[in-house]
């Protein structure tokens, strides 16, 4: 993976555009959840991978975090 560095901006309600080129790299697609965590100064975001529980408890989901 490159390091790649885009600039984008804060809307109005704390919203911010992850550019198309880093979302492609990344295989985010819309939809797809995202985990938010703070280091310091610094904001972490990653891809959740929902996976359903039907056989475990119905209407439950289970996450893990996509490396």
């Amino acid at each position: 993976m490159s390091k790649q560095v885009e600039i984008t901006k804060l809307s109005s309600r704390g919203q911010v555009v992850i550019p198309k080129e880093i979302r492609q790299e990344l295989g985010w697609e819309t939809g797809d959840h995202v985990a938010v965590e703070v280091q310091g100064d610094m904001v972490i975001l990653r891809r959740l991978q929902l996976e359903s529980c039907r056989e475990e408890r119905p209407r439950q989901a289970r996450m893990s975090l996509i490396k």
